[in-house]
């Protein structure tokens, strides 16, 4: 809002082009307030609570949760498709053998 009190400030009353200009940025300004007036800031990507869960997700993730990993994308033979399957023992997300903790 500051910048166009300062635009406005200095705009020239006898100027047509200014005062066109002076119009549509108001009604751009008021669009972009009656569009986000009932949006919620918690819900913004970039808070430092947004931040931190989506870290811990990621990090949750790339640990499959820490449960073990039973269905995967097997290739039978190089040169075939990867299909999935249920695995006939349960491995870590770096395929070494599954050991409870």
């Amino acid at each position: 809002m500051d910048r166009l009190e300062g635009f406005e400030r200095r705009a020239d009353p006898g100027d047509q082009e200014q005062q066109e200009l002076l119009t549509e940025m108001r009604s751009t300004l008021k669009k972009l307030q009656d569009k986000s007036k009932d949006a919620d800031p918690r819900l913004s990507f970039s808070t430092p609570e947004f931040k931190e869960a989506q870290r811990a997700f990621t990090d949750g993730f790339k640990r499959n949760f820490g449960r073990p990993v039973e269905w995967a994308l097997v290739r039978e033979y190089p040169w075939s498709s990867p299909t999935l399957r249920k695995l006939d023992a349960p491995v870590d997300v770096n395929g070494q053998p599954w050991v409870s903790k």
